[in-house]
Protein backbone atom coordinates (compact mmCIF):
# COMPACT_ATOMS: atom_id res chain seq x y z
CA UNK A 1 0.00 0.00 0.00
CA UNK A 2 0.90 3.78 -0.91
CA UNK A 3 2.14 6.06 2.27
CA UNK A 4 0.00 8.67 2.60
CA UNK A 5 1.58 12.10 1.97
CA UNK A 6 1.01 15.53 2.56
CA UNK A 7 0.75 15.20 6.80
CA UNK A 8 2.99 14.91 9.40
CA UNK A 9 2.08 12.67 11.59
CA UNK A 10 2.85 13.27 15.48
CA UNK A 11 3.16 11.04 18.27
CA UNK A 12 3.09 12.14 21.33
CA UNK A 13 4.56 9.72 23.55
CA UNK A 14 5.80 9.26 27.13
CA UNK A 15 9.41 7.28 27.79
CA UNK A 16 8.38 3.92 29.14
CA UNK A 17 9.68 4.71 32.76
CA UNK A 18 8.36 2.68 35.70
CA UNK A 19 5.66 4.27 37.68
CA UNK A 20 5.39 6.80 36.15
CA UNK A 21 3.54 5.54 32.72
CA UNK A 22 0.14 3.58 33.23
CA UNK A 23 -0.52 3.97 36.59
CA UNK A 24 -3.66 2.66 36.74
CA UNK A 25 -3.03 -0.40 35.71
CA UNK A 26 -1.22 -1.03 38.29
CA UNK A 27 -4.39 -2.89 40.27
CA UNK A 28 -3.40 -5.62 38.57
CA UNK A 29 -0.33 -5.48 37.17
CA UNK A 30 2.97 -4.53 38.53
CA UNK A 31 4.79 -0.85 37.87
CA UNK A 32 7.67 -2.18 35.76
CA UNK A 33 4.57 -4.60 33.75
CA UNK A 34 2.70 -1.44 33.12
CA UNK A 35 5.47 0.27 32.20
CA UNK A 36 6.75 -2.58 29.56
CA UNK A 37 3.10 -2.21 28.46
CA UNK A 38 3.38 1.04 27.76
CA UNK A 39 6.12 0.43 25.52
CA UNK A 40 4.23 -2.02 23.51
CA UNK A 41 1.48 0.12 23.38
CA UNK A 42 3.99 2.90 21.90
CA UNK A 43 5.67 0.81 19.65
CA UNK A 44 2.11 -0.37 18.09
CA UNK A 45 1.40 2.85 17.21
CA UNK A 46 4.40 4.12 16.07
CA UNK A 47 5.19 1.42 14.04
CA UNK A 48 1.62 1.50 12.71
CA UNK A 49 1.65 5.30 11.79
CA UNK A 50 5.29 4.63 10.41
CA UNK A 51 3.61 2.54 7.64
CA UNK A 52 0.95 4.22 6.65
CA UNK A 53 2.06 7.79 6.71
CA UNK A 54 5.08 8.94 5.14
CA UNK A 55 5.68 12.08 7.32
CA UNK A 56 5.69 10.46 11.05
CA UNK A 57 7.58 12.24 13.97
CA UNK A 58 8.01 11.47 17.66
CA UNK A 59 7.18 14.03 20.50
CA UNK A 60 8.76 12.68 23.18
CA UNK A 61 8.93 14.11 27.06
CA UNK A 62 12.54 12.75 27.32
CA UNK A 63 14.44 12.62 23.68
CA UNK A 64 17.19 11.04 25.80
CA UNK A 65 15.71 7.73 27.12
CA UNK A 66 16.76 4.83 25.15
CA UNK A 67 13.54 3.45 24.17
CA UNK A 68 13.44 6.49 21.13
CA UNK A 69 16.27 5.76 19.34
CA UNK A 70 14.80 1.80 18.50
CA UNK A 71 12.99 3.83 16.04
CA UNK A 72 14.26 5.06 12.63
CA UNK A 73 12.05 8.30 12.69
CA UNK A 74 12.55 12.23 13.58
CA UNK A 75 12.23 12.70 17.27
CA UNK A 76 10.95 16.14 18.83
CA UNK A 77 10.88 17.05 22.55
CA UNK A 78 6.93 17.92 23.57
CA UNK A 79 7.85 21.13 25.23
CA UNK A 80 6.56 22.52 28.59
CA UNK A 81 2.99 23.14 29.70
CA UNK A 82 -0.08 20.79 29.68
CA UNK A 83 -1.44 18.75 26.67
CA UNK A 84 -2.78 21.00 24.78
CA UNK A 85 -0.02 23.64 24.79
CA UNK A 86 2.46 21.03 23.96
CA UNK A 87 0.34 19.61 21.12
CA UNK A 88 -0.43 23.00 20.20
CA UNK A 89 3.60 23.48 20.02
CA UNK A 90 3.82 20.61 17.71
CA UNK A 91 1.53 21.52 15.32
CA UNK A 92 3.29 24.58 15.05
CA UNK A 93 6.37 23.07 14.59
CA UNK A 94 4.97 20.98 11.51
CA UNK A 95 3.18 23.92 9.97
CA UNK A 96 6.24 26.05 10.52
CA UNK A 97 8.24 23.17 8.46
CA UNK A 98 5.33 23.22 5.99
CA UNK A 99 3.68 20.68 6.28
CA UNK A 100 0.77 20.17 4.38
CA UNK A 101 -1.46 19.09 7.33
CA UNK A 102 -1.45 17.78 10.33
CA UNK A 103 -2.54 14.94 12.65
CA UNK A 104 -1.53 14.26 16.27
CA UNK A 105 -1.82 11.10 18.01
CA UNK A 106 -1.26 9.27 21.49
CA UNK A 107 -0.33 6.25 22.59
CA UNK A 108 -3.43 4.84 24.71
CA UNK A 109 -5.16 2.79 21.45
CA UNK A 110 -2.48 0.17 20.01
CA UNK A 111 -5.69 -1.16 18.61
CA UNK A 112 -6.61 1.44 16.08
CA UNK A 113 -7.82 -0.22 12.87
CA UNK A 114 -5.78 1.63 9.98
CA UNK A 115 -9.11 2.35 8.78
CA UNK A 116 -9.30 4.81 11.26
CA UNK A 117 -6.23 6.60 11.05
CA UNK A 118 -6.95 6.84 7.12
CA UNK A 119 -10.82 8.03 7.75
CA UNK A 120 -8.93 10.99 9.21
CA UNK A 121 -6.76 12.16 6.88
CA UNK A 122 -9.50 11.65 4.53
CA UNK A 123 -11.64 14.11 6.09
CA UNK A 124 -9.31 17.04 6.12
CA UNK A 125 -10.08 17.11 2.54
CA UNK A 126 -13.63 18.89 3.29
CA UNK A 127 -12.93 19.91 6.80
CA UNK A 128 -10.79 22.38 8.89
CA UNK A 129 -10.28 19.27 11.87
CA UNK A 130 -10.96 16.01 12.72
CA UNK A 131 -11.54 14.82 15.88
CA UNK A 132 -11.47 11.30 17.18
CA UNK A 133 -13.94 10.52 19.87
CA UNK A 134 -13.41 7.91 22.45
CA UNK A 135 -16.01 6.76 25.45
CA UNK A 136 -13.69 8.08 27.87
CA UNK A 137 -14.98 12.14 27.14
CA UNK A 138 -11.69 12.38 25.13
CA UNK A 139 -10.59 11.78 21.61
CA UNK A 140 -7.74 9.65 20.79
CA UNK A 141 -6.76 11.55 17.76
CA UNK A 142 -6.58 15.09 16.42
CA UNK A 143 -6.05 16.34 13.08
CA UNK A 144 -6.44 19.85 11.51
CA UNK A 145 -5.31 21.38 8.03
CA UNK A 146 -4.38 24.31 9.25
CA UNK A 147 -2.87 25.79 12.72
CA UNK A 148 -6.01 25.86 14.91
CA UNK A 149 -3.71 26.39 18.50
CA UNK A 150 -6.47 27.92 19.96
CA UNK A 151 -9.03 24.98 20.43
CA UNK A 152 -7.11 23.14 23.25
CA UNK A 153 -7.49 26.25 24.69
CA UNK A 154 -9.29 26.12 28.67
CA UNK A 155 -9.28 22.57 28.51
CA UNK A 156 -9.25 20.21 31.20
CA UNK A 157 -7.15 17.34 30.60
CA UNK A 158 -7.48 13.84 31.93
CA UNK A 159 -11.20 14.67 32.71
CA UNK A 160 -14.56 13.69 31.21
CA UNK A 161 -14.89 17.14 29.44
CA UNK A 162 -11.60 17.34 26.77
CA UNK A 163 -14.05 16.71 23.84
CA UNK A 164 -17.48 18.71 24.79
CA UNK A 165 -14.41 21.63 25.59
CA UNK A 166 -12.96 21.33 22.18
CA UNK A 167 -15.55 20.96 20.48
CA UNK A 168 -16.71 24.10 22.60
CA UNK A 169 -13.69 25.92 20.74
CA UNK A 170 -14.40 25.06 17.51
CA UNK A 171 -17.88 25.92 17.34
CA UNK A 172 -16.76 29.51 18.47
CA UNK A 173 -14.29 29.44 15.82
CA UNK A 174 -16.39 28.45 13.07
CA UNK A 175 -14.54 25.91 11.49
CA UNK A 176 -15.89 22.59 9.90
CA UNK A 177 -15.43 19.52 12.34
CA UNK A 178 -15.52 15.83 11.48
CA UNK A 179 -15.97 13.34 14.19
CA UNK A 180 -15.17 9.79 13.53
CA UNK A 181 -16.66 7.07 15.55
CA UNK A 182 -16.45 6.41 19.38
CA UNK A 183 -13.43 4.23 20.20
CA UNK A 184 -11.84 3.83 23.32
CA UNK A 185 -8.47 4.15 25.02
CA UNK A 186 -6.70 1.40 26.91
CA UNK A 187 -6.59 3.17 30.24
CA UNK A 188 -7.64 0.36 32.73
CA UNK A 189 -7.18 -3.24 33.30
CA UNK A 190 -10.07 -4.30 31.62
CA UNK A 191 -8.94 -2.09 28.60
CA UNK A 192 -6.24 -4.49 28.27
CA UNK A 193 -8.01 -7.03 27.61
CA UNK A 194 -10.60 -5.40 25.22
CA UNK A 195 -7.95 -3.96 23.03
CA UNK A 196 -6.82 -7.81 22.66
CA UNK A 197 -10.47 -8.87 21.88
CA UNK A 198 -10.07 -6.16 19.03
CA UNK A 199 -7.09 -7.71 17.80
CA UNK A 200 -4.04 -6.26 19.34
CA UNK A 201 -1.08 -8.36 20.02
CA UNK A 202 1.10 -8.45 23.37
CA UNK A 203 2.33 -11.07 25.03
Amino acid sequence: MQQVTGIQVIIMCKAPVTGRVKTRLTSCYSPAQAAALHAAMATTVILRAARLFADVVIAADDVTHPFFAGFDLPLRAQGEGDLGQRMALQARYAFAARAGSVLLLGTDSPHMPDERLLQAADALQDHDIVLGPVEDGGYDLVAMRRLLASIFTGVQWSSGKVLAQTLVNIERQGDAVALLDTGFDVDFPEDVDRAKQCGWQWP
